[in-house]
């Protein structure tokens, strides 16, 4: 079996309920779904955001599996979804009652950003939710556990002073006001309960373990009386901090396959929470969530495999080293694995020269047996390579038989792990024998040797065992590069590795270290003796923003003239309660949507009008302008949703205003009415200095290349291989004079309006200049999509400003991949002609 039993029927159903809308949420999950994975985010910086496809699988599956199918429990999960054919031979947990799910993710897929939309999740449910038999379910308490100080320490990176909710779009705009949660480290707090709504709690889990009864007091103690207390304020313990809140707490466990022994005093640690608070939720997140044996925990319901990782170029590129090296019979480890460790010592160097040109520094890892067996190739690497490995060069970090790091080396271990990536980092190799299961997210990995054998005994997973180099190094730079991390080792270890491609269902690419080609980064990087061909783009302001203030367009709103259905009424009656809802396309009258809706129990009207009115503010993107759309809603409920005028205080009315009909038809009808007022135009203008080819830095690139000469980059990077074959056209072409192709990094978009008017920026393909000095914005098209109509009009829009505004003559051309084909133009202007006999632009 490739994956946990649940897996299978829980990844059909999440997408037949993403597909229908996540229906059967709470509208505080709905909104936060959408703005989570429907919204397109700018940082700070200018960069844009986008949650990872497997980081918003996990959290949709989470939601799903809580919320929607309402598991609780993991006798729950596998009666709902188990495949009752592969549960004969899986180890299966006793019941013990409590609501416990694990997702399982690869190294490298941003766990911690799950269990940061899985808090806000929890939280704003519980904090907004008004129905208090639905907001009781969920926590507003949080405890986060990691196994250890270097996974603690690597949590803390991003959760302490609530960094990772501020930096990264957790929070909705329309939610800021209610975001009120306070995070506790390990060593912070003191003695008191938090005030705040909510509050996380972050520690190792060594420090939840009940404290030892002390020891019989000694005659000395007696006479002179116990050690004064180090610090004048006690610190209660997070558990009953927790405790004393009195609120639904939801534990998440990092590196959660430490947690398969359902007897370890970890669990045990949960267990005796959770018989003194209510548990909304147990979530075990790690990439190996297996028994010893193997098998996956069968209460995985998410599973992002590292195959699936690779493919998807969010991890390095496993390389095995093949190399005919044998070992030589010594009892001394490098004399033993001596051309093993010439091997990675090579390899690393081959990158050290490769990387040099983009600043970056890499490092080797090895993997030993023994502690003694450590030290002694440690020291060999110190006096044979003293310039590499010499004095802090290498550094040696000692693990006890669980994996754990040793008490002696912890602290040099934990500050390795925070800078051995950094430039001034003296560290260019790392020796250890377990070599730190989880907890170092060092980026800068590229070989990894293993010279040990690894059995079901030695207590690592073959995943484990590389996860340690499987970080990417240039993240966020785009995916135009493919990383590596080479692999290198015994043949026992090797066989190990092996294990690790049956268990994946991935064949992993391999080297041959004796006779194999260097290692190769190809650089795209500015060619001064090119400048001639240099472009600059102008930088405007955006000619289409949100408006700042709507309050006159939505008070001259009609809401007498919606066209809809009366909602239902009649108290009691079999239409009051279900409700059939079509939704015709307003030119074709074609029926799009045709549904049945149920009645839900009602609130005041004045309370439902409100959290419609946020919705609905938040819909359109306009959140500040909820007190003006409160009124139109109130208006629309009481004179015409029901095809008469109501009183808003009718326990009936109220019913059927707080129904998922009304929900739905409100919602629709205010929305599309809204929309036409939340994005308007204003003139740009020249708002800095323009962009230049020339200004790139290098970065590496290992798609499809084109060496060009009339580019000013020493080759044109290209996405596939069509836009590498119009890059030859265009340096072919007699009348272009110079051209550039607009990667993904290079600081340049045009901000347009979808489909369903939201404010979203597109990077067009190519930049070039004709011989009559036409500048030239191009979109290469392999397929039409709806989105593709909107770009056209922005880019064209785009065009004529920048012409306005600088001077220079700007055109934009799109340029359809199978017209070209057909045409095989050989110049601009025969370009000019694909669109019916006239320009495309």
């Amino acid at each position: 079996m490739a994956t946990a039993v649940c897996v299978p029927k829980l990844r059909e159903a999440v997408q037949a309920w993403r597909e229908g809308g996540y229906k059967g949420v709470t509208g505080t999950t709905q909104l936060l779904l959408r703005h989570w994975f429907h919204t397109e985010h700018r940082l700070p910086n200018g960069r844009m955001f986008t949650y990872h496809a497997a980081q918003r699988g996990a959290l949709e599956t989470l939601i799903y599996t809580w919320e929607v199918a309402g598991v609780r429990t993991r006798l729950d999960l596998l009666e709902a979804f188990a495949i009752k054919e592969l549960l004969q031979g899986q180890q299966l947990p006793g019941n013990d009652g409590l609501s416990r799910l694990a997702l399982k993710m690869a190294t490298g897929s941003g766990k911690t950003k799950v269990m940061s939309l899985a808090v806000a999740w929890q939280y704003f449910n519980a904090i907004r939710e008004r129905d208090p038999a639905v907001a009781s379910a969920y926590a507003k308490s949080f405890l986060v556990i990691a196994p250890n100080i270097i996974v603690l320490e690597r949590l803390a990176q991003d959760f302490t002073g609530g960094r990772i909710f501020q930096t990264d779009p957790v929070i909705p705009p329309a939610l800021k006001a209610f975001w009120d949660v306070e995070v506790v480290a390990r060593g912070e707090g003191g003695s008191t309960v938090s005030s705040a709504e909510g509050v996380l709690y972050l520690t190792n889990i060594q420090q939840l373990y009940p404290v030892a009864e002390p020891e019989a007091t000694n005659p000395l103690a007696a006479m002179l009386g116990s050690r004064p207390p180090t610090t004048l304020t006690p610190t209660v313990p997070f558990t009953d901090r927790i405790v004393k809140r009195g609120q639904p707490v939801m534990v998440l466990n990092d590196e959660a396959h430490h947690t398969h022994d359902e007897n370890s005093a970890w669990n045990g640690v949960i267990r005796d929470l959770a018989q003194k608070v209510p548990l909304s939720l147990q979530l075990d997140v790690t990439a190996t969530p297996r028994f010893q044996k193997g098998g996956l925990f069968p209460w995985v319901v998410y599973d992002y495999p590292l195959k699936q990782a690779i493919l998807d170029a969010i991890v390095k590129r496993p390389v095995k080293g093949i190399t005919k090296a044998a070992e030589i019979q010594s009892d001394i480890a490098s004399v033993r694995y001596q051309a093993f460790l010439t091997a990675g010592v090579n390899r690393w160097r081959e990158y050290r020269e490769a990387l040099q040109p983009f600043g970056k520094k890499p490092a080797l890892f090895v993997m030993m047996n023994t502690t003694a067996e450590a030290d002694d190739v440690a020291d060999w690497l110190r006096t044979k390579y003293p310039e590499d490995f010499g004095g802090d060069g290498t550094l040696v970090i000692h693990t006890d038989k669980t994996g754990e790091v040793s008490k002696k080396d912890l602290e040099t271990a934990r500050r390795a792990a925070s800078t051995i990536d950094e430039d001034d980092s003296p560290t260019n190799a790392v020796v250890s024998v377990m070599m730190l299961r989880e907890g170092w997210d060092v980026q800068n990995v590229t070989v990894v040797v293993g010279l040990r054998p690894y059995t079901a005994k030695a207590n690592i997973l073959p995943e484990q065992a590389i996860g340690r180099g499987l970080r990417l190094m240039f993240r966020g730079q785009g995916n135009g590069y493919t990383e590596r991390v080479d692999i290198i080792g015994n043949k026992n270890f090797m066989s190990f590795v092996e294990d690790l491609e049956k268990l994946e269902q991935i064949k992993l690419d391999a080297e041959d270290l004796d006779g194999g080609k260097p290692i190769l980064i190809p650089q795209i990087h500015f060619v001064p003796e090119k400048a001639e061909y240099d472009i600059a783009l102008p930088m405007l302001s955006a000619s289409l923003i949100r408006k700042r203030s709507i309050a006159d367009e939505v008070a001259a709103l009609d809401v007498m003239a919606f066209q809809h259905q009366p909602l239902p009424l009649k108290k009691g009656s079999k239409e009051a309660q279900t409700f059939r809802y079509e939704g015709k396309d307003i030119l074709t009258l074609e029926t799009l949507v045709s549904k049945d809706y149920e009645i839900q129990t009602p609130q005041t009207a004045g309370e439902v009008i409100s959290f419609y009115a946020k919705l609905i503010a938040q819909d359109v993107k306009l959140p500040s302008q909820f007190n003006v759309v409160a009124p139109k809603i109130r208006e629309w409920f009481e004179h015409r949703a029901f095809g008469e005028t109501v009183s808003l205080d009718d326990g009936a009315v109220i019913q059927a205003m707080s129904s998922n009909v009304a929900a739905y038809v409100c919602r629709d009808l205010f929305t599309k009415a809204l929309r036409a007022f939340s994005i308007e135009g204003q003139e740009p203008e020249v708002i800095a200095d323009p962009v230049r080819l020339s200004d790139i830095n290098p970065f590496p690139w290992t798609r499809p290349v084109y060496e060009a000469d009339k580019t000013p980059w020493n080759l044109a990077p290209c996405g596939n291989g069509f836009e590498r074959e119009f890059a030859k056209f265009l340096d072919m072409a007699d009348d272009v004079r110079a051209f550039g192709k607009l990667h993904e990094q290079f600081p340049f978009s045009i901000a347009y309006v979808d489909g369903h008017t939201s404010l979203r920026y597109y990077h067009p393909d190519f930049v070039a200049i004709d011989t009559t000095g036409v500048h030239w914005i191009i979109e290469t098209k392999g397929a039409e999509t709806e989105e593709v109509q909107f770009k056209d009009r922005a880019a064209t829009q785009w065009c004529e400003h920048a012409t306005a505004l600088t001077g220079t003559p700007w055109r934009y051309l799109k340029v359809p991949q199978k017209q070209f084909k057909s045409l095989q133009p050989e110049s601009l202007a025969e370009l000019q002609a694909l669109h019916k006999g006239g320009p495309l632009f």
